[in-house]
């Protein structure tokens, strides 16, 4: 969620043809020998070279006529090993020669998997860009003629992370202490059981309505140093895109500066996709591969949806809508109700919907195995979850985990986390979820997620607490309530 909000705080705050076989000789009629078979065409950009054509029936004269050669097929598309396009085989005696197999190419590198597909035998595909372990072509079928293109190198993949339960905090607020203190606070932290950081960012934090005009920070610059440390740290990294140059949180959705001229959701939409591909491809050649992203922060009215003043809030009446919109419904904290008549319409999931995949878009199109969240605060509503969960599946967002956030000054008791969680685990069997921003009861939100049925629950983040450590310089000690935590280490132990 945002400062000055109740309850806020981070987010409350070709293939080429093969070649033809050549045809039968007549019994006892010597053929000559067939001429070599031309060159088939380049390959399609899928990668699926010549089929091994089948020989030919033996004849009772000479050598039949040569099958053309088949072509190489092109590298591969996400590592999926293409075939590549050998010569023909020669035809037995007196019959046709068989068409011609060939020898695949290997694949290109796969974009990251959480598990990346290693190559078989044959040339290697390059490594998934920050994935798992690299896609390598699959051997080609072997044929006469000349050896499939190699796959080309990847971008390096990275292994997974070595537990499945996340005990995560927000400490985006630490972004601005030296190199050395955030360390310092990643090793406290570890030793204490925690195995995840997230980190939100901003479109561009010195824009008119930024978060810090001066400094930038929560910029993706800041974001990719700090999440280098984390990663360094071998930790698990969460990098939350608020879309928004401030804060983004149920009662404000601004719209960056930059993007307040469009006049269509597509344009809008290309906005999300580009910044959030631009995003990513910086962090990962930062050394910041994000294991999760998060689509919007507590986007539970939509996202962009606000025209904001000098100090990220909504403008006051309609003035504070904007007119091309990803709004559910119109409600600014300004207003503190139902905006005055006159505004622009709401865009409904027909924009939500649009805008939410183009973020994962924008993702995808970098790294596929980044794990994709959505996040709402409705810790305790559990229709207002469902129906979220419903509407952007059937608009085709694509995601895996589903984020909540659970204070229990405005979402409720843990027992209402519980109902909430297993209900919507019931009836959504593939998605997984989160409490993602909560500060209070840490036990119990813990026991929440580590009691859902088949580890469906992967962890919490304690958005900025205060109570777990004190700083002094650049020396960072326990506070009394790291108890709670060397609890949970010994708990949890089998997933940590």
């Amino acid at each position: 969620m945002a400062a000055g909000l109740t309850g806020a705080c981070g987010g409350s705050e070709s293939t080429g043809s093969p070649g033809s076989a050549g045809s039968k000789a007549a019994a006892g009629t010597a053929g000559t020998t067939g001429a070599a078979g031309t060159t088939g065409a380049a390959g399609s950009a899928a990668g699926d070279g010549g089929t091994t054509g089948t020989a030919g029936s033996a004849g009772a004269g000479a050598t039949g006529t040569a099958g053309a050669g088949g072509t190489t097929g092109a590298a591969g598309r996400g590592g999926t090993g293409g075939t590549a396009g050998g010569a023909g085989n020669g035809g037995s005696a007196g019959g046709a020669a068989g068409r011609g197999g060939t020898t695949g190419a290997a694949g290109a590198g796969g974009q990251g998997g959480s598990s990346g597909r290693g190559g078989t035998t044959g040339t290697a595909g390059g490594g998934g860009m920050g994935g798992g372990a690299g896609r390598g072509g699959a051997t080609g079928t072997g044929g006469g003629g000349t050896t499939g293109t190699a796959g080309t190198t990847g971008g390096g993949g990275a292994a997974a992370l070595p537990f499945s339960y996340y005990i995560g905090a927000d400490i985006t607020n630490v972004e601005t202490q030296a190199d050395t203190s955030r360390a310092s606070l990643l090793t406290l932290m570890k030793a204490h059981g925690f195995n995840y950081v997230r980190l939100r960012t901003f479109v561009d934090p010195k824009a008119a309505d930024g978060y810090d005009k001066t400094n930038g920070t929560d910029d993706i610059a800041h974001t990719v140093a700090f999440g280098k440390q984390v990663k360094d740290a071998g930790m698990g990294l969460l990098v939350d895109f608020h879309y928004s140059d401030n804060w983004a949180d149920p009662g404000k959705q601004c719209v960056p500066v930059a993007w307040q001229g469009f006049t269509t959701i597509a344009q809008m939409a290309t906005a999300v996709h580009d910044y959030t591909q631009d995003a990513i491809t910086k962090l990962i050649a930062g050394g910041a591969r994000p294991d999760m992203v998060q689509i919007g922060n507590e986007s539970t009215p939509g996202i962009l949806i606000h025209l904001c003043d000098s100090a990220g809030h909504p403008l006051a009446g309609t003035a504070g809508y904007n007119a091309v919109n990803g709004a559910l419904y119109l409600y600014s904290s300004t207003d503190g109700g139902a905006p005055p008549a006159g505004g622009p319409p709401a865009g409904g999931w027909a924009n939500l919907g649009m805008l939410l995949a183009a973020g994962v878009k924008g993702v995808k199109d970098v790294d596929t195995g980044i794990v994709i969240s959505l996040h709402l605060d409705r810790g305790n509503d559990l229709a207002s979850s469902r129906n979220y969960i419903m509407n952007a599946m059937s608009r085709g967002v694509a995601f895996d985990v589903f984020g909540e956030s659970c204070y229990t000054n405005t979402q409720g008791q843990p027992s209402d986390w519980t109902n909430t969680f297993t209900s919507l685990a019931t009836q959504f069997p593939n998605v997984k979820f989160m409490i993602a921003e909560y500060s209070g009861s840490q036990r119990a939100a813990n026991d929440v997620m580590w009691n859902m049925p088949n580890n469906r629950g992967l962890g919490t983040f304690n958005w900025q607490p205060s109570t777990l450590w004190t700083r002094s310089g650049s020396t960072w000690t326990a506070g009394t309530d790291m108890a709670i935590y060397d609890q949970m280490k010994i708990d949890y132990a089998s997933r940590l």
